[in-house]
């Protein structure tokens, strides 16, 4: 079936197309609805809707006040936390009080990490998102795959990344977990549109030799791997002087060891405690809003992809606690800087979870091109998750991951600034 979209512009990260504008796309002839053509559909040509040389169109849909956008990748997320809604956090009271409300309110059994999920699954989707890099977190401290089935069963394609905690007392123990799991995923069909992958959580909970044995079953393996890093003051003043609101957590728990300040209280930044596992494999890590100019250089050098998360690094008061993010001298650094939207906890958009408003953050409150931001809301995401970039692009001849329709009021020389200026919600056309 051909299908062809009208429109007022067209925009990616490559170019843009004032309108009116149309597309013309091949679906699959066994796709059961817009959304079961699976990352299928291929891009026949980009033209004026009265183009004589176009193909004969089975069925047209009028988004005439609209720009069309690739559908949006979603680099950080955790889908298996929306139950919980979004929720306040007063910022004077630190990370860790906010860390135990959602050990408190987590889903633990697999039915129910399997229903938040498809929750999530249904905000991605009414956010224009086609493609994640979820973290399936680590129920009661200890990891599973519930989770991993449901995100596989959905739509979207990307990374469903298993985290883990091991540091101090329970180091080897999760060394031992993270052989068994990587067994279990071996048998993963590997054409499979969601992948799986390992998340060490951060360095304030993984000690360092169980990040280097993770970077190594990765390598092996041939899986992804993600981390938190450099998101918090607590984070840099545990890791840098073995103290700190985090490490007496760790002694609440009765998990800490001693023998981590063998790896930690050096006075190193987080970027750094972390350079040799960086160096082994390239890493997708979230937050970054900790970064010196020496943590940019070895995220650089070391080829890792960074997830950046606007609100909610505003949301935990990093701009005021740490400076302003640096994720634009990461972009000429040369550091693949992609848009996250961390869970629904700290969004403030409870109908939709979508890295388009942070996007749209950015677009308020700096300077970025408006193509720079398209680009690390689709193109860089997808490389960050090992997804093809050219698929999250208006390439005719190419194949595309979805298409995406924002509101705009009508034709705007200006595409994709039109886009970033509305505050209105995208729609998954097809996907």
């Amino acid at each position: 079936m051909v299908i062809r979209i009208d429109a007022a512009g067209l925009a990616d990260a490559n170019s843009q197309h004032p309108g009116p504008i149309s597309v013309w796309i091949k679906r699959p002839a066994d796709a059961a609805s817009d959304l079961d053509g699976l990352g299928s559909s291929k891009l026949l040509k980009v033209g004026h809707p009265a183009d004589p040389d176009a193909p004969k169109a089975d069925r047209v849909i009028e988004r005439t006040s609209a720009v069309l956008l690739p559908g949006f990748v979603n680099a950080h997320c955790h889908l298996d936390l929306t139950d919980i809604g979004p929720q306040p956090h007063e910022q004077d009271g630190g990370f860790v009080p906010w860390v135990g409300m959602v050990r408190t309110r987590r889903p633990t059994n697999p039915d129910e990490i399997r229903a938040a999920i498809r929750l999530g699954v249904e905000k991605s989707l009414a956010g224009g998102v086609v493609a994640v890099g979820d973290i399936l977190g680590a129920a009661l401290g200890k990891p599973t795959l519930a989770g991993l089935a449901e995100l596989a069963a959905s739509p979207l394609s990307g990374v469903g990344f298993v985290e883990f905690f091991g540091i101090g007392a329970r180091a080897d123990a999760a060394i031992d977990a993270l052989e068994n799991m990587a067994r279990e995923l071996a048998d993963w069909p590997p054409g499979a549109r969601i992948r799986p992958g390992i998340q060490p959580h951060a360095p304030n909970t993984v000690s360092l030799p169980v990040y280097e044995a993770a970077v190594k079953i990765a390598v092996r393996d041939g899986l992804p791997i993600s981390t938190h890093l450099a998101e918090t003051p607590e984070e840099r003043e545990f890791i840098a002087q073995a103290a700190g609101p985090q490490q007496e957590m760790l002694e609440r728990m009765g998990i800490w060891d001693d023998c981590e300040c063998a790896h930690i209280g050096k006075g190193a930044h987080p970027v750094a405690h972390l350079a040799r596992v960086l160096e082994t494999k390239p890493m997708l890590v979230a937050h970054v809003n900790d970064a010196t100019d020496e943590a940019i250089a070895v995220l650089a050098r070391t080829r890792a992809s960074v997830a950046y998360c606007p609100r909610a690094s505003a949301y935990f008061g990093a701009p005021e606690n740490l400076g302003p993010h640096r994720f634009q001298e990461m972009l000429a650094a040369g550091v693949n800087v992609c848009l996250g939207t961390d869970s629904i906890i700290n969004l403030d958009t409870p109908d939709r979870i979508s890295p388009l408003d942070d996007a749209r953050l950015l677009a308020r409150t700096t300077d970025t091109p408006a193509r720079t931001l398209l680009a690390m809301l689709t193109t860089h995401g997808a490389f960050a998750l090992g997804r093809e970039p050219s698929r999250y692009t208006f390439v005719s001849g190419s194949t595309i991951a979805g298409i995406v329709a924002v509101e705009v009021g009508g034709c705007s020389e200006d595409p994709a600034r039109a886009v970033l200026d509305e505050q209105t919600p995208p729609e998954i056309l097809l996907c």
